[in-house]
């Protein structure tokens, strides 16, 4: 019989030299992206992986060793000089900083490059997005096009929608009858987003971060990486991706990430404060108690504000603690 074909049975990271799981996507111990094909990881068959096993082994053992003979010597030289054990002292921990890998397209295809930096559970994270200019340009003209109809007196509105395209007109309907679900659901911005959640995903996954957990990453990234500005009109995901966005943009924009990522979602509506957030359905219990949440059609949905940062699910930003929407809006 031949001689068996070595298999596979993990992979190493070429910036620390850990040896990992053949599933595992990312290094266990650097978090370096081990399908990089600039720093490629190395494959560890069944011999190397062995051998790989057994180095790191004898290195264990040497440290423990070494560990046992500092401890007796700290015992034998400390304690009689003294009848009080020392405090330990532990290292300051410092957060680490995480590189996603980051979103690219083939050559050719005009983009906008985005970096966005964002902190969550003593984490900063990094991600570099590429936004393709012809969804841009889309989502710029369409944004445009509204405003000046809103900024249009009575007579002027009505010539402007005559010749406006049909899709503008079905969004000007919708904004009419306080239905903001378009913006989330514009085929080709919630397919870009998705892009975003599955990333968004994978890290947390990365993490084992559990679906409460998720969420507020999520949150974070909403709230934290992308700059809040009063914007005239509302904007589509993408939109507010490459620019900035007030709490209907940064709403709308979360609720597409999380629609994307499998929840249940809507929008929370608040006419007098002229306030929009998300709300979420969640299986698990919220991290926040009291947990504020509203139900519509048998679904509880709980308060996420994403305006800034570190706000936790069912968490009411200050002066929502005891106002119940005007709107909620599911986007299922």
């Amino acid at each position: 019989m031949g001689e068996a074909m070595p298999r596979i049975r993990g992979y190493l990271c070429p910036i620390c030299e850990t040896v990992n799981p053949k599933e595992t996507k990312y290094c266990l111990n650097c978090g370096h992206w081990l399908l990089d094909t600039i720093h490629e990881a190395k494959p560890i068959t069944n011999f190397n992986y062995k051998k790989q096993n057994n180095v790191h082994s004898v290195v264990s053992r040497k440290n423990v060793l070494a560990a046992f003979v500092l401890i007796i010597i700290i015992i034998a030289v400390v304690i009689p000089c003294s009848n009080t054990i020392p405090a330990l002292i532990y290292p300051t921990v410092i957060p680490r900083s995480i590189t996603i890998p980051e979103m690219v397209y083939p050559t050719g295809i005009p983009t906008e490059s985005k970096n966005f930096t964002w902190d969550y559970q003593g984490k900063t994270y990094h991600l570099q997005v590429e936004i393709p200019l012809d969804l841009l340009n889309y989502d710029r003209q369409i944004t445009n096009d509204i405003q000046r109809y809103a900024d249009a007196g009575e007579f002027e509105r009505h010539a402007l929608y005559m010749m406006m395209p049909s899709t503008q007109k079905e969004y000007i309907k919708a904004a009419s009858n306080y239905n903001y679900i378009p913006w989330i659901k514009e085929d080709s911005n919630h397919q870009f987003v998705g892009y975003i959640a599955e990333w968004l995903n994978m890290q947390a996954e990365k993490e084992n971060f559990d679906s409460v957990q998720k969420v507020e990453f999520v949150q974070c990234f909403v709230g934290g990486a992308i700059p809040y500005q009063v914007t005239p009109s509302l904007q589509f995901p993408a939109h507010t991706l490459a620019e900035t966005g007030k709490c209907s943009d940064k709403a709308i924009l979360a609720a597409a990430i999380l629609n994307n990522m499998g929840y249940k979602t809507a929008l929370f509506y608040f006419e007098a404060q002229n306030h929009m957030t998300v709300g979420v359905a969640l299986d698990n219990t919220p991290s926040y108690s009291p947990a504020i949440g509203y139900d519509c059609n048998g679904i509880k949905y709980y308060f996420l504000e994403v305006t800034s940062s570190g706000w936790q699910v069912g968490q009411p930003s200050s002066g929502f603690e005891t106002v119940e929407p005007d709107l909620i809006i599911p986007v299922n």
